[in-house]
């Protein structure tokens, strides 16, 4: 069953999200780091929550088995661009043991659903190019690359 979540989910929240990121951490150690702690990570949903982020739970037997969380992105047009209000997938996670039954589809779906009813005509995900599950789901729920981001770190 997937539902909105609520300031009752979080500390679930939270423990995914450490999940998440601890799955991340060694591709991106310049980026991200794992030093956050329960209330940090908690805090995370809130501000992001209260800045209009929305976060969908999938439960099975009333426990939090994954979740997505999403946003609105509102850009007005200009010289050379039209107007444009879009979704962001900032981030998705199923827990492992839950994985390959199509519970992440499930969630998109539903974030889709939503998107859709908020005026966006489409969506957006970045996911790290080592990230090959990642890409396989989303070119599996039709999104396809549409750029590709190169980066460069100096050495200090």
């Amino acid at each position: 069953m997937i539902t909105e979540a609520t300031q009752t989910d979080i500390p679930a929240l939270a423990d995914m999200l450490r999940d998440l990121n601890a799955c991340h951490l060694p591709h991106a150690p310049h980026r991200l780091h794992g030093d956050g702690d329960p209330a940090a990570l908690e805090g995370f949903f809130n501000e992001a929550m209260e800045r209009g982020a929305r976060v969908l739970v999938y439960r099975t037997e009333g426990v939090a088995r994954g979740y997505l969380m999403w946003l609105v992105q509102d850009r007005p047009g200009d010289a050379v661009t039209r107007p444009l209000r879009r979704a962001l997938l900032d981030h998705v996670w199923v827990e492992p043991v839950w994985r390959r039954r199509g519970l992440a589809a499930r969630l998109i779906a539903r974030f889709e659903q939503d998107s859709r009813a908020a005026g966006c005509t489409g969506w957006i995900a970045h996911v790290f190019a080592v990230n090959a599950g990642s890409q396989a789901l989303m070119r599996g729920q039709g999104a396809g690359c549409v750029t590709e981001t190169f980066e460069k770190r100096y050495r200090r």
